[in-house]
């Protein structure tokens, strides 16, 4: 990541200083790939992280497992989730690891500990140890195992580039993205499976294609696409977590927005009745900066006139973009957005 593919996106005062500044990159696309709006470099190769999952469950929905498995949305959705870990996500994840015919054993995600709180602390006050199925990606990994169970491809080694399970994602995430798999770059996610670098307008073209997907459309990806895209909305704190960034914004923008964070500062938006996609990249990783530069740029494309949204975003200002306090809960700063969307012309 060069210097230069960035710009200013969020700053914080205290007093009458700046003190600290977040750079970053904005992408807005169409589906066709034109790039309408950016900030900073639209160039800007990023690893999707988990801003990628609901295009790694593409295949196993592609090869039947709603049918064959009578997958529920909440189910579909936590498929696509980076999680909290809360109860509601575990008997999910349990309950398809059932019905594909696999025990929790099968996963291979890694344990870490929940990231739901009173969750996490309760498992510390017993003293429980976290399992694979824990993890944040414990739902996209059974979404994968379905995928082996339906394609007859082996378990073993399922998180390996290699493996036909990966290579089917690989492939498939190329076509989403109107690109050769050649020009993927990739790497070894936190949880042991590839993950994928774009450019952040190939992201964002992702994002806006989930978000128009038709599911009256005669081609079986759209149908699939407006499956993944409507159970990530009916059943948004199953594949994110209670009053998380994702779950709210999709709670009270409801039928708008499909959205997906991604670690290390990337988030993917797609909104539904203008089939636009948004990326965004913070470049020091942080999450609240994201978080406040999705918001910001949603504002700017509601003044420009390039989007109308149904639904209150000032409850999300208040929640993800707070004045700063001290623990006097005295205000001592604020959050500034520093940063404003160019239209592109010329692709």
């Amino acid at each position: 990541m060069q210097h230069q593919d960035t710009v200013p996106l969020v700053q914080t005062t205290r007093g009458v200083l700046v003190e600290t500044v977040h750079r970053g990159a904005v992408a807005v696309v169409n589906t066709t790939g034109q790039i309408l709006y950016a900030a900073g470099n639209p160039e800007l190769k990023t690893f999707m992280r988990s801003a990628s999952k609901p295009f790694q469950l593409l295949p196993t929905i592609e090869a039947g497992a709603i049918e064959k498995y009578d997958l529920q949305a909440n189910e579909i959705s936590v498929m696509c989730a980076s999680h909290s870990g809360e109860d509601y996500h575990l008997q999910a994840v349990r309950s398809i690891l059932r019905k594909i015919g696999l025990s929790e054993e099968s996963l291979q995600s890694g344990p870490h500990l929940p990231g739901h709180l009173p969750t996490q602390r309760a498992m510390i006050k017993q003293d429980r140890q976290p399992c694979a199925i824990h993890s944040n990606c414990s739902g996209k990994h059974v979404g994968m195992l379905a995928l082996c169970q339906l394609k007859g491809f082996p378990i073993d080694g399922y998180l390996e580039l290699g493996h036909p399970a990966q290579q089917l994602i690989l492939k498939t995430l190329a076509e989403m993205a109107d690109t050769d798999p050649s020009e993927i770059d990739i790497g070894i996610d936190g949880c042991g499976v590839p993950t994928f670098a774009l450019p952040i307008w190939r992201i964002g073209v992702l994002f806006a294609r989930l978000a128009d997907a038709n599911p009256e459309h005669p081609h079986r990806r759209q149908q699939v696409l407006a499956q993944i895209r409507d159970a990530m909305m009916t059943e948004p704190k199953y594949m994110s977590g209670s009053g998380r960034f994702c779950a709210e914004m999709m709670t009270q923008l409801p039928g708008e927005v499909v959205m997906k964070s991604g670690a290390a500062g990337v988030y993917g938006l797609g909104l539904v009745r203008s089939g636009i996609g948004l990326a965004v990249k913070v470049e020091n990783g942080q999450g609240e900066p994201r978080q406040t530069t999705v918001l910001e740029t949603l504002r700017q494309l509601k003044t420009l006139g390039s989007i109308s949204i149904r639904g209150e975003t000032e409850a999300l200002w208040r929640k993800f973009c707070p004045s700063i306090r001290n623990f006097h809960r005295r205000k001592v700063g604020k959050t500034e957005l520093t940063f404003q969307l160019q239209p592109i012309s010329v692709i």
